[in-house]
């Protein structure tokens, strides 16, 4: 112990101009915390990296595999290697170097560079291939295969980046990918894209997919013809969801915006009220529509009828994941707090607070409790306006990505029983 102690005492940092020989030192004297240092060292030698890229320390080969200055033959080891922080880093530097790699590198270490990229982008582990799509999502210098697979991938945080950016994927290859795919999210993310042909916009409009279409009418990029939004104002009627981004949709026609307005809630009116180019009749039909839901158009007997259906539908037995995926889709959110209540048996009240707080984790952990799927949880999670960037993804396309303890732990909390308790 004494021995151990004075090795790691006596350690020095390694010089700022180091030398082959100041490396060599290190590989023979074996000391953890040098080897570290000198695998994320920028200038050590490439002959020394790639001996490192095959340590027995995983602190070394995560430096190792982090490092710009680590060859391609070490990277290419690295590929192989069966933890996960080590491919993870491998995969993020990597696939850094491909964004204009066409013209700073030579032709032959490029392809070996694009071999490995497509290697790391069909990783068995998902965070892997969601870092390969992120960091080569808008680029044109890889093979539209590539490119293909990713958006084909089954986890959506691995194939959003590249259907909402890459520009290697044709309408075509869209209107396939929104007609074809299982995965919940695909028509969402190519709603995002900053450019859209006519055909796509029609196909996402016209689709049952209310997150892609809330998605597509906040994408200022893209222009939606008038009969389309007639249908989609049609639509929204029913569906609260839809509400605010109408609302919010730039250039609206004064006739879309007294349509919208004639089912809108009063603080959306004013939102109306409040745009610019109004002639002063529009303006006068508004603020009476505001006056009016003021004076009592409050909704509140259409609410308690719905509220009694959910009822109605849990002593029938009928309160699945289809019921309330359908309550989320149409952004009832009083109506699916009860929803989860009844099926969780805590009052309403508990429920609406772990909405509010807007946890992905505490809301996905009701959602388990109350024997949902994983992707009715995501639909509550997207009726609750969660950040993209924050919502909790299903693993495999469909499992909880959550350990049970860590959920039993976050209903815990919230004062909720575990699972399996009363």
């Amino acid at each position: 112990m004494k021995n151990l102690l004075k090795k790691i005492f006596t350690w020095r940092r390694l010089p700022g101009d180091l030398s082959y020989e100041d490396a060599r030192a290190v590989l023979e004297k074996h000391s953890r915390a040098a080897k570290r240092e000198l695998a994320s060292r920028t200038d050590a030698p490439r002959e020394v990296l790639y001996y490192l890229s095959e340590d027995e320390m995983l602190d070394v080969r995560v430096a190792v595999a982090a490092n710009p200055s680590t060859p391609i033959q070490a990277s290419e080891i690295l590929a192989d290697d069966p933890e996960e922080l080590v491919r993870v880093e491998l995969a993020r530097r990597i696939s850094r170097l491909v964004p204009g790699a066409d013209e700073t590198m030579q032709e032959d270490l490029l392809e070996r560079v694009i071999t490995l990229v497509e290697k790391l982008a069909a990783d068995k582990l998902p965070r892997v291939r969601a870092i390969v799509a992120e960091e080569i999502k808008a680029t044109e210098n890889v093979p539209p295969r590539i490119i293909q697979k990713l958006a084909k991938d089954a986890e959506i945080s691995v194939a959003a980046p590249v259907l909402e950016y890459s520009p290697l994927l044709s309408d075509a290859d869209l209107m396939e990918l929104i007609a074809g795919s299982a995965v919940d999210g695909v028509a969402e993310a190519i709603a995002r894209r900053e450019n859209m042909g006519e055909e796509i916009v029609e196909k996402v409009a016209r689709s049952l997919d209310i997150p892609a279409v809330t998605a597509l009418l906040a994408n200022p990029n893209v222009q939606i013809r008038e009969d389309t939004l007639d249908l989609l104002i049609t639509k929204a009627i029913d569906i609260e969801a839809l509400h605010e981004p109408l609302v919010m949709r730039p250039n609206l026609s004064i006739r879309a915006i007294r349509r919208i307005a004639s089912f809108v809630a009063r603080s959306l009116l004013e939102d109306l009220l409040a745009r610019e180019g109004l002639d002063e009749e529009t303006q006068k039909e508004l603020r009476d529509r505001v006056m009016e839901r003021i004076d009592g158009e409050d909704g509140t007997e259409n609410l308690d009828a719905t509220l009694a259906s959910v009822r109605k539908a849990y002593e029938a037995g009928k309160l699945d994941n289809a019921a309330v995926t359908s309550l989320a889709d149409m952004g009832q959110n009083e109506c699916l707090s009860m929803a989860l209540s009844l099926l969780v048996e805590v009052p309403v009240k508990k429920i609406t607070e772990i909405m509010d707080a807007k946890s992905p984790e505490a809301i996905t952990s009701v959602c388990w409790k109350a024997e949902l799927s994983m992707r009715t949880a995501l639909a509550v999670q997207k009726a609750l306006h969660i950040k993209h960037t924050d919502l909790l993804l299903p693993k495999n396309g469909f499992e909880y990505p959550l350990e049970d303890e860590k959920m039993n732990l976050q209903l815990a909390f919230f004062e909720v029983a575990p699972k399996g308790e009363g």
